[in-house]
This record gives C-alpha cells, sequence and structure tokens, in this order.
C-alpha cells in the first residue's frame, strides 16, 4: 500500500524533453530553481523566484539546501521559531502525503487535559495497544484548543471494518480502538472521533489539516520540542530539481511545469505565491 507509483528516471526523462530550450544544461552557474516533490498519488512544486543556486552538474539530482546552524543563545529567536515551523509543518504533509492517510482520528480527554507530557505518554501508551492489532503507520501531532485542553490528531490509513480483540472475539474496529484509548486514559474520560473525508483528494486534504497543527504548536509555545510523531517505515517522496537560467520569466517556468502535469493526469490544483519572500508554490493530485 505503501509503494511509490511514480519512476523517477522516466519522469525525469520527460520533463527534460518537455522543457526543450528552456532547460539550461550544466554550463550556467546561476539559476532560477524548481523543486519537484512527487507523492504516490500527488505532487509539489516550489519555486524559487529570485535566489541565486549554483549547480554541481548532477542536474536532476535533489540538494536539500541547508538552514545554517544557530550557535545556541545567539541568531534570531522569532526567525529560528519560524523556520523551524514551516519544516514541521512540511515534514507532516509529506509524511501524510506518502502515507495516503485517508483517516483522521481525534483523541480527546473528558476533563481539561493541558499537561502536554502527560499527552505524550497517554499517546504513547495507545500506541502500544494499536501495535497489537499488526502494522499501524501514522503521523501525528497535537491541537491545543482556546480552553487550554490538548488532542492528538492522528493520521493514518482506515482501519478493516472489523478486527479481533484480544479474546479473539470479532468486534468493531471503531470500538475497538476507542476501547484501547479508553484503557490508557479512563473509561469515562476519553473518546476517539474517526473522520474519513468524502470525495477524492483525501490523502491531500488529511495532509493539508494536521499539517496546520503542527506549525502553530511551534509558533505558539513548544519551539524546541516534539512537534509531531510518525511511525517508522514511511518512505521519503521522490525530488527532482531543475535550473533555469536567471532570465527565464518564472511565469513561463510555472505554465510550463502546470501544462506537463495536467497532460499526466494531475488536477485540483491548489497554489501559493509569496511575492515578500520570492517563491511560487503549487501542488496537483491525481484523477482517480
Amino acid at each position: 500500500m505503501l509503494d511509490l507509483s511514480i519512476d523517477k528516471a522516466a519522469a525525469n526523462a520527460n520533463l527534460r524533453a518537455s522543457l526543450g530550450q528552456y532547460f539550461c544544461g550544466t554550463d550556467a552557474h546561476l539559476f532560477k530553481t524548481i523543486t519537484l516533490t512527487e507523492f504516490p498519488n500527488g505532487i509539489e512544486v516550489y519555486v524559487d523566484e529570485g535566489r541565486e543556486a549554483f549547480s554541481d552538474g548532477a542536474v536532476f539530482d535533489y540538494a536539500t539546501e541547508q538552514e545554517q546552524p544557530t550557535v545556541r543563545g545567539e541568531g534570531d529567536h522569532e526567525k529560528a521559531r519560524t523556520v523551524a515551523a514551516r519544516r514541521a509543518k512540511t515534514n507532516v504533509r509529506r509524511l501524510a502525503k506518502m502515507l495516503q492517510a485517508d483517516c483522521l482520528l481525534t483523541l480527546t480527554y473528558r476533563e481539561n487535559v493541558t499537561d502536554f507530557a502527560r499527552v505524550e505518554a497517554d499517546f504513547k501508551a495507545f500506541r502500544a495497544r494499536l501495535r497489537t492489532l499488526g502494522e499501524f503507520h501514522y503521523v501525528a501531532t497535537l491541537e491545543r484548543q482556546q480552553r487550554g485542553a490538548i488532542h492528538v490528531h492522528i493520521a493514518c490509513q482506515h482501519f478493516p471494518a472489523w478486527l479481533s480483540n484480544e479474546h479473539g472475539v470479532r468486534v468493531r474496529s471503531y470500538n475497538l480502538i476507542r476501547s484501547m484509548w479508553r484503557r490508557v486514559v479512563g473509561r469515562d474520560n476519553g473518546n476517539v472521533d474517526l473522520t474519513r473525508p468524502k470525495g477524492r483528494n483525501w490523502a491531500h486534504r488529511i495532509a493539508s489539516y494536521i499539517s496546520k497543527y503542527v506549525s502553530k504548536n511551534i509558533e505558539e509555545a513548544r519551539f524546541n520540542k516534539k512537534s509531531y510523531w510518525a511511525s517508522r517505515g514511511i518512505p521519503k517522496p521522490k525530488q527532482t530539481k531543475l535550473w533555469f537560467p536567471m532570465d527565464t520569466p518564472i511565469r513561463d517556468i510555472i505554465v510550463l511545469v502546470a501544462q506537463e502535469f495536467v497532460m499526466k493526469g494531475y488536477d485540483d490544483l491548489k497554489q501559493f505565491h509569496d511575492a515578500l519572500n520570492g517563491f511560487y508554490w503549487f501542488s496537483a493530485s491525481k484523477l482517480y
């Protein structure tokens, strides 16, 4: 279920052929860049409008741009917080998309629990119980509500309608999962809400929904604290970077790339332009 569906070599060859004269090769040194992140049923495209980028000659190899480390006690704390929030949000969104999450579990308490350490411990115990049912892939983060209460949001793949409990008795999966959470937090103290988005492109909607909480936590009060959890075994997305001459119009780059993926069966385009920081971002999903 977690196997990738896009062949990187073929995708690179198609892009290079379709971009034609706009592809600058390896002779130039200063470029505008686009970074393509491919998921089993979607893609994200990041267009850097103004930053100078240097090619090492490996045109189709993705090279992650590293943030310069900040010495402890030095630097702009607010900037570091913003960078950390943005990075965590991106990681959570990509993990959920690679997981192809089609189900969202929300763990709640009846009492007003405001202690992050307690919630983290309860979630750890809950994960241990879930693993007794078999392999469980997920990405999760916390949400603090206005009244201070903390909830756990878990993006995962949906469970079968029926599961066997520890006694070998078949019960409805939702009832079993809820009982596991209540065994951790108390019979009358917890509940599990299950949401399955209707329509197409559910994985991308869940990814967008859950990622907003991780950045919110860091920006508000959780800087330098663990902001999300993910199971092992979720593959990384395929990434490709392309370089264009600095005088290539950004609009031409965007139109070419968007047309390429529309022809390959992508739709449901979401886009964002940040004129201040000089970048353009869009995502698209596969037609089902």
